[in-house]
This record gives structure tokens, C-alpha cells and sequence, in this order.
């Protein structure tokens, strides 16, 4: 529980960061497994949005983990658990801290992964 809450600490200090460091009409984009499937939110919603997934990640998994349905499960499975789902939600958050940075490259892509008006993928060369 202590790891999870240092992980949850750590997804706020990062939307701090965000909010002092990027621009006032960033796009942060909020990922749903991969990158073809994300959305384009506002600066505000997207700091807020993956702070509250860690809470609840860290209040479902860790209630879950704790409860007497994960009783017969093997203690390491308990404890790994809701740590591994935070990193990667740390980790999809920081990527999109980063994506936000670059401004209107990331902007303009849209949520298929193609560039806004134009139907072309959009390339890095």
C-alpha cells in the first residue's frame, strides 16, 4: 500500500508540473491502451483525469487485494498487483505530459492517429 501511495503522490506531482510547465491551451491526450486509441482533452480535464485513475486504481485494487476474495491468492500477487497497474497509468500519464509539451504537433493529430482535416496519417520523418 505504502509503493502505491508513493506512486499516487507522484501522479499529482507530475499534473503540478504539467499545469506550472505547459502552455495554457495545451491538448493532453488521455490513452486507452494503445496509440491509435486516445482523446485530445483540455489542459485543465487532462491534468485532473490521470490523478483521479490512480486513486481509483489505488482504491479498487488495493481494497481487492485486501479483501477475502484475494485471501487464497499468493502474497506476491497481493502486493505487486495494484504497484504494476500504477506504473503503467504513471507511465501512459508522463507520455502524455509529454505529447502535450511538443504543442501543436501533438495538437493536430487527432484521435485515429491521422492528422486534423486532412485523412493522412500522420508521419514523423
Amino acid at each position: 500500500m505504502v509503493i502505491g501511495g508513493v506512486l499516487l503522490l507522484a501522479m499529482i506531482a507530475a499534473s503540478a508540473y504539467g499545469a506550472v510547465s505547459l502552455a495554457p491551451d495545451a491538448r493532453i491526450p488521455i490513452h486507452f491502451g494503445s496509440a491509435e486509441h486516445w482523446y485530445l482533452a483540455s489542459k485543465r480535464a487532462g491534468l485532473v483525469i490521470w490523478p483521479v485513475v490512480g486513486a481509483l486504481s489505488y482504491g479498487i485494487l488495493g481494497g481487492f487485494s485486501a479483501s477475502r476474495v484475494a485471501s487464497s491468492w499468493v502474497p506476491g500477487v497481493r502486493d505487486v498487483l495494484m504497484p504494476a497497474v500504477m506504473c503503467v497509468a504513471l507511465g501512459f500519464q508522463a507520455g502524455a505530459l509529454v505529447v502535450a509539451r511538443r504543442g501543436s504537433a501533438g495538437a493536430s493529430i487527432g484521435v485515429s492517429g491521422t492528422e486534423a482535416g486532412s485523412g493522412t496519417t500522420a508521419r514523423s520523418d
